[in-house]
């Protein structure tokens, strides 16, 4: 009897493993693979990051569910950065991971670079993937992310931290002009 109690125990204990596990994910867009641990991150990350002025231009996609509003979310806002920037890339495509908070940026941050940092999000060039905090992301925090990797893959020879700095942040300040 006891033996069987430990058995049905550690059955449920995998049951719940995988069931965190399935609830991980990934989200294919035209330009972006989307990373997430849970539901709840990509809901709060659609929820956070609004298009403001920029709405209109969903009016011409179709969602569906959240997973379909985010990917319409990141390809508006990828085709946006790019006419901000007059920086058309053929084949743009870049990683999204989303994190709970900034504290799990920093780490992974720290955990690449061996540095600490007090970021929010950064976008890691070798990898073409931005890592965001859903706990802080908004539209110009993302918009940013997103300058960042349309600025690494337009050019052939990456330009200097400060150049890369000033047009992501162009990028983030005109978003939605």
């Amino acid at each position: 009897m006891r033996l069987i109690a430990v058995v049905l125990i550690a059955i449920i204990c995998c049951l719940f493993a995988l069931a965190e596990f399935s609830s991980a994910g990934t989200l294919e867009s035209r330009y972006a693979t989307i990373i997430y641990e849970n539901d709840a991150l990509l809901r709060e990350f659609n929820s956070s990051v609004r298009l403001g002025g920029l709405s209109y231009l969903v009016g011409k996609r179709s969602n569906l569910t959240v997973a379909d509003e985010v990917r319409n979310k990141v390809d508006i806002i990828a085709e946006r950065v790019q006419l901000v920037l007059e920086m058309y890339v053929k084949t743009l495509k870049f990683k999204v991971v989303l994190l709970p908070s900034a504290r799990e940026v920093r780490r992974v941050y720290r955990s690449k670079y061996g540095k600490d940092a007090d970021f929010i999000s950064f976008f890691a060039p070798g990898e073409r993937a931005m890592y965001i905090s859903v706990d802080d992301v908004n539209l110009r925090i993302f918009g940013h992310e997103v300058g960042h990797a349309v600025i690494d893959q337009y050019f052939r020879v990456s330009p200097s931290v400060k150049i890369h700095e000033m047009l992501a942040k162009y990028a983030e300040t005109h978003l939605d002009d």
